[in-house]
């Protein structure tokens, strides 16, 4: 089973990754919002492309979100087997919550809040933990026997800032809003940039693109 892992993830990496990818550009792309607009990574949070009776294609977008994560979920324990190191073995399992978080994201959407909040939580706090550790595994890989290639930090990090950043924000836009930054029930008239959804777009992006190239540089 170990062999099996390590010779297929990073095929599942790009498997989970393109069809969470192609599921939400199509989704995107069908999306008219209540208001009759057109769907943006400035004002909208991805998860509205899941929210039912509102994204013409939430199916699409669940769906893909379902079996991409699934998919990743598969994936976590070839990247933390091939590291070797306890870096590596703790930021699997932390990527494992991760990549189980986001799967019920789409398991629970926008139209189910409360449930919805709590997985997409899990998933935005499991999945800095996440990044964090995997550079510290790549930081004291040792030079002989290094796996993942020092550059892959870049992405890394740039990850790992949007996570932070958006949580951050995410804390203090609660502290002063009544409702939770995430539900979106209340809002009637949307600004042309917000930069919770912004923050969260860019989570999504570099996480997408830090898996790829972690796996591609094998």
């Amino acid at each position: 089973m170990t062999q099996w892992f390590l010779e297929y993830y990073s095929y599942l990496a790009w498997a989970g990754s393109l069809v969470i990818l192609v599921s939400s550009l199509i989704a995107a792309l069908a999306y008219r919002g209540k208001n009759g607009e057109r769907f943006s990574i400035a004002t909208h949070f991805d998860s509205e492309l899941g929210e039912r009776g509102v994204s013409q294609l939430s199916w699409l977008f669940n769906g893909g979100l379902i079996i991409g994560s699934f998919l990743l979920f598969l994936m976590m324990p070839g990247v933390g087997i091939s590291m070797n190191s306890i870096w590596g073995t703790i930021g699997t399992v932390i990527g494992m919550i991760a990549a189980l978080a986001c799967l019920f994201v789409g398991v629970f959407p926008m139209n189910n809040i409360k449930p919805h909040i709590k997985a997409a939580m899990t998933y935005f706090r499991a999945g800095l933990a996440t990044v964090l550790l995997f550079i510290i595994a790549i930081l004291t890989q040792s030079p002989s026997e290094r796996v993942i290639p020092l550059y892959s930090l870049i992405i890394g990090v740039i990850a790992f800032m949007a996570y932070a950043s958006f949580l951050v924000y995410m804390g203090r836009t609660t502290k002063k809003e009544p409702s939770n930054a995430l539900d979106t029930t209340t809002i009637t008239n949307r600004p042309r940039f917000r930069w919770m959804p912004f923050l969260e777009w860019m989570v999504v992006i570099f996480t997408i693109l830090w898996f790829l190239v972690i796996s591609a540089a094998r």
